[in-house]
């Protein structure tokens, strides 16, 4: 929980950096300032800081708040709250024409497949060099290859319009049915 609560407060700064690295480096026969332009910098900010503080209005309400029926009522609605967004995030990116989940090529698959599964190696790979205990190896692991699909998605859904946004919606969806698929098993296998 501390390693998403702090990736989720560095995604602040670091997800506009990211876009201006992937921009720069994706579109070079494009203008630089077109494409860096065209980015909706207002969208992003609003959608991290909404992320931010419903993950800071959870944390301050754990800590005041000591009451088991709190909690489960808390813990049901965040699972409500994700099982919708799931389904919203579905239903968004098969709206588009020619844009169904179903209908992308092959390099979107594993272009959006590949940092899961890579991420997954790597860091099963770099623990084990390090001489972690197994509990430790699984954890960071899991933590190194679970993203949060949530924050994608809230970005998304402010910056894209029309096809675009049903394209980008899917981008979300599909990793966090691989991330779903794949640290399922890993759990399985590790355990």
């Amino acid at each position: 929980v501390t390693m998403t609560a702090i990736s989720t407060l560095l995604s602040v700064i670091l997800m506009p950096l990211n876009l201006l690295l992937y921009c720069k480096y994706a579109f070079n026969n494009v203008d630089d300032d077109l494409v860096v332009q065209s980015l909706d910098f207002n969208s992003l900010f609003i959608a991290l800081t909404v992320v931010i503080s419903a993950i800071g209005l959870g944390l301050f309400a754990s800590a005041k708040v000591h009451s088991y029926r709190f909690n489960i009522l808390a813990n049901k609605l965040g699972s409500y709250a994700g099982v919708s967004l799931v389904a919203y995030s579905a239903l968004m990116s098969n709206t588009g024409g020619e844009t169904q989940i179903w209908e992308h090529s092959w390099q979107f698959y594993v272009g959006v497949a590949l940092p899961c599964c890579v991420g997954l190696l790597v860091a099963n790979i770099l623990t084990s060099f390090l001489s972690l205990k197994k509990p430790e190896r699984v954890t960071l692991s899991v933590e190194c290859c679970y993203q949060n699909v949530g924050i994608a998605t809230s970005v998304a859904l402010t910056m894209f319009k029309g096809d675009e946004l049903s394209q980008a919606m899917a981008v979300p969806l599909y990793y966090g049915l691989i991330e779903a698929f794949v640290l399922g098993i890993y759990c399985i296998l590790a355990w």
